[in-house]
């Protein structure tokens, strides 16, 4: 009989424990990974932004200590950024494209479009702080709904003011990659 009391409750004394450390790591992380990031953190990017912000954007994420590197090149056959005029809400959509299992997996290229419709009236700061989010997407990235950290991948940011990947951002690119 003791020695079954003694199995329980190192038994409990160990879930315990282990859940005690999952969930600190799961607090820690503050990034959250997105399986419709690209293969490779390097990649060759179509500019047909209406909008001067571009090369601010990609050396955002250029400067960072990640493996990322983006290059602008003409022509098609790219992943690309566009602007357009959508009848909806959003300010900007990540699309992957060429999957590596046809409907999931990484991608091997992306469209990224910003919206006109919600962005005609906003800085460019705050359209800055909107194409590094969306380039967050194609290095892993997903939204955080989480409030209260500092990250691009935020929904309650402050568009006005935070453009560039912050630490938790670094750390979820290198985590991927």
């Amino acid at each position: 009989m003791k020695r079954n009391l003694k199995k329980s409750l190192v038994l409990v004394f160990t879930c315990i424990l282990m859940t005690t450390v999952f969930t600190t790591v799961a607090f820690a992380a503050q990034y959250i990974y997105y399986d419709g990031g690209l293969l490779n953190a390097t990649v060759e990017v179509e500019n047909r932004l209406n909008y001067g912000i571009f090369d601010y954007c990609i050396s955002k994420w250029n400067n960072t200590s990640t493996p990322v590197n983006i290059t602008q090149v003409p022509g098609s056959g790219h992943s690309y950024i566009i602007s357009g005029q959508w009848d909806d809400t959003w300010y900007g959509m990540y699309t992957p494209q060429s999957r590596q299992y046809v409907f999931w997996g990484r991608a091997g290229k992306f469209k990224i479009e910003l919206n006109r419709n919600t962005l005609v009236s906003e800085s460019d700061t705050f359209r800055s702080s909107v194409l590094v989010h969306e380039l967050g997407h194609a290095f892993c990235l997903s939204d955080n709904p989480s409030s209260g950290n500092s990250s691009i991948m935020n929904y309650d940011r402050n568009r006005n003011y935070l453009t560039w990947p912050t630490s938790d951002d670094i750390a979820g690119v290198n985590n991927a990659y």
